[in-house]
């Protein structure tokens, strides 16, 4: 069974791959795709080189960003499995409650991060947007202005930037800001339910979730109260994330991720027993992971560019 499992999460990976490959190979950016005409030689050659320097910067974006996805990923599951090797050493009931545990966490996370996808997905149209927008802003000159130079027969083109595009950039800034304080407050909403679905869980305790077993039992019983009041802390960190893979913050999720699991890790080699694994190590997992997001969607907002601003003014 659990070979068939892995064999056919594998297989299913690989397939995902290849297919991924064969849509970057189509598109031109692994060498493939179609080349590009033009009526005359030197125009042709020009376009083609501007066409593959876009292309290597599209590669390059989405192989960095997979590989901090990776790396994000990889120190999770880290985490995880340090977790649950901690647990193993405290005895076979412990590990079979921390399972139990992890599942019923597991289920009610999944649940949650179906707001993240929304977020992300909500995130990532508005954050391209935006950049087209900032992108025309530079790209237009404010009124062609030019200004001469007696001295010398050069032009001089006035830096000056257009203000026909800053209010659309500001709209879009604006609905950007409003949806993530949206996408916050319904992360809370839905985590505070999720604590009470897990609360609800353990005063029915039915048998065919929660085993009959009398050890494993009156571990589960006694862990799921500190699992529910996790649950908005788990909630706001997934939709935070979410936002902030919307906006391309990926160095941001790994750096903080593979941190955060290190903290983790050291505090659960100090735990004694199942709540410590979860009050200590996985709370301070989730943490560092909810901080560094924050940072990152903080950012996107243009708080730390406002200071920067800000101070620019000042030293001047």
């Amino acid at each position: 069974g659990i070979k068939g499992a892995a064999v056919a999460t594998a297989f299913s990976q690989a397939c995902g791959a290849i297919l991924y490959g064969r849509w970057l190979f189509r598109k031109g950016l692994l060498g493939g795709g179609k080349k590009v005409r033009g009526t005359e030689s030197g125009n042709a050659e020009h376009q083609k080189a501007a066409l593959e320097r876009r292309k290597r910067t599209i590669a390059i974006a989405i192989l960095r960003a997979n590989a901090a996805m990776m790396a994000k990923q990889g120190s999770l599951l880290l985490g995880w499995a340090y977790a649950t090797s901690r647990a193993t050493r405290m005895g076979h009931a412990v590990v079979a409650s921390h399972q139990m545990a992890l599942s019923v966490w597991l289920v009610v996370a999944l649940v949650l991060e179906g707001a993240g996808v929304a977020a992300q997905v909500l995130m990532a149209k508005e954050w391209e947007g935006l950049k087209v927008l900032e992108e025309k802003r530079e790209k237009i000159p404010a009124s062609n202005a030019v200004a001469m130079d007696d001295d010398d027969d050069d032009d001089v083109v006035l830096d000056v930037v257009p203000d026909s595009m800053q209010p659309a950039v500001d709209r879009k800034r604006r609905t950007i800001k409003s949806l993530t304080l949206y996408m916050l407050k319904l992360s809370i909403v839905q985590g505070l339910l999720g604590s009470l679905s897990v609360l609800l869980l353990r005063r029915w305790a039915p048998d065919f979730i929660l085993t009959n077993d009398p050890a494993v039992r009156r571990n589960i019983l006694v862990l799921l109260p500190h699992i529910a009041a996790q649950m908005a802390l788990v909630s706001v960190t997934l939709v935070t994330e979410a936002l902030a893979i919307g906006g391309g913050r990926f160095k941001w999720l790994a750096g903080g991720t593979t941190v955060s699991s290190v903290v983790a890790i050291v505090k659960l080699r100090g735990a004694v027993d199942l709540v410590d694994i979860w009050n200590g190590g996985i709370v301070a997992l989730f943490v560092g992971r909810l901080v560094t997001a924050s940072l990152a969607v903080m950012d996107m907002n243009g708080l730390f560019r406002r200071r920067e601003r800000r101070q620019k003014k000042i030293d001047g």
